[in-house]
């Protein structure tokens, strides 16, 4: 397995080392596995690059459903699992991650602008899922409950 790559684009992202890049990344894919039935996570899963499909959690956790849309729960698990020090850093990371995935899953070409060409390429069922988990893991209920 060699996630270095997107390990080392998360460390850079967020000004941390590549240890805690690794463990910001497990935590955020961990939450997201949870919130996704068996058929759903496979799919995901399969659509990784290999290095990270190695590191994709198999099962769900002890905490199912937080990743799933509307769940009040999705940062707060994040926030326990990488230790983040306060709200606003638990956003930044996954912020960070869900564009590092999308740049590790692009075509070949490097730039951010890539990123949004994984989703070209991925068969329609995929494509549903990832954006779940994106508007999941980038648009929670959460992040906007404090402005109500």
């Amino acid at each position: 397995m060699d996630a270095t790559p997107c390990i080392a684009n998360i460390s850079d992202m967020l000004g941390c080392s590549h240890q805690r890049a690794e463990a910001i990344l497990s935590a955020v894919m961990r939450a997201l596995r949870d919130g996704l039935d068996d058929h759903e996570a496979a799919t995901i899963e399969s659509s990784l690059p290999a290095d990270l499909r190695a590191i994709w959690p198999r099962t769900a956790g002890r905490h199912p459903g937080l990743a799933d849309l509307g769940d009040m729960g999705f940062l707060g698990r994040v926030h326990e699992l990488a230790s983040s020090p306060n709200e606003d850093e638990t956003k930044r990371m996954v912020h960070v991650v869900m564009t590092s995935l999308m740049i590790a899953m692009a075509i070949p070409g490097g730039d951010r602008r890539a990123a949004w060409s994984a989703l070209t390429h991925l068969p329609r069922e995929s494509k549903i899922v990832w954006m779940k988990l994106f508007r999941a893991a980038c648009f929670p209920v959460e992040r906007y409950a404090s402005d109500l």
